[in-house]
């Protein structure tokens, strides 16, 4: 039983440091292009989106990279 919840607690681990390094980016440029408001959104707007980020930085990931695709398309 230990060793199960070693794991888990080691994957929740590895998922929020993953969150982490994406949560730069993503509050940096990725936010501005989901949403045009985001743009302008300032220092207090960005840091605040980080908790958010790291829990659901798959979803917003795909959606980052469905936009790119998107405005790269002719």
């Amino acid at each position: 039983m230990h060793a199960i919840a070693a794991t888990l607690v080691n994957l929740l681990a590895i998922y929020a440091a993953c969150g982490l390094i994406f949560a730069v980016p993503f509050a940096l440029r990725g936010a501005g292009a989901l949403d045009p408001a985001a743009r302008r959104g300032s220092r207090g707007f960005r840091l605040a989106i980080v908790p958010g980020t790291v829990a659901l930085w798959p979803l917003l990931l795909a959606k980052w990279r469905r936009a790119a695709r998107a405005k790269a398309a002719p």
